[in-house]
């Protein structure tokens, strides 16, 4: 069995930091497309975010996040697949693991989000 964490392509950082995100598709249940939810991430890497919401997302899901970065004095526009979700031993709290993406229809902070991860590689 392969660890997860060897398969990981960017290292994660351990932030908490509040987001906000709206669905933008999900096809296990298309009544919730442009539902707005507040969050937190848990860690965060170039390529991907783990969240704590108190609402269960479908797998393929696909959202438009919003993180607000307290140390970079900056909100980044991100959106990602929903890859994995998990209810925690609290009940009612879900971990969702987003993995980043492009989009053809609107600009989002993808580039920007990545090369900070860079820059922050290249000072440790």
């Amino acid at each position: 069995m392969v660890n997860v964490d060897e398969r990981r392509a960017d290292e994660r950082y351990e932030r908490s930091e509040h987001l906000s995100l709206k669905i933008v598709f999900s096809s296990e249940n298309p009544g919730l497309l442009g539902k707005t939810i507040d969050g937190k991430t848990v860690d965060v890497s170039a390529s991907g975010l783990r969240i704590s919401l108190n609402y269960p997302i479908k797998i393929d899901s696909v959202l438009d996040v919003w993180v607000n970065l307290k140390d970079q004095n900056k909100k980044f526009f991100l959106t990602g697949n929903v890859r994995w979700v998990s209810e925690t031993e609290l009940g009612g709290v879900y971990m969702i693991g987003l993995v980043l993406r492009e989009r053809s229809d609107t600009i989002t902070d993808l580039q920007e989000w990545k090369k900070m991860f860079k820059k922050q590689l290249s000072e440790a």
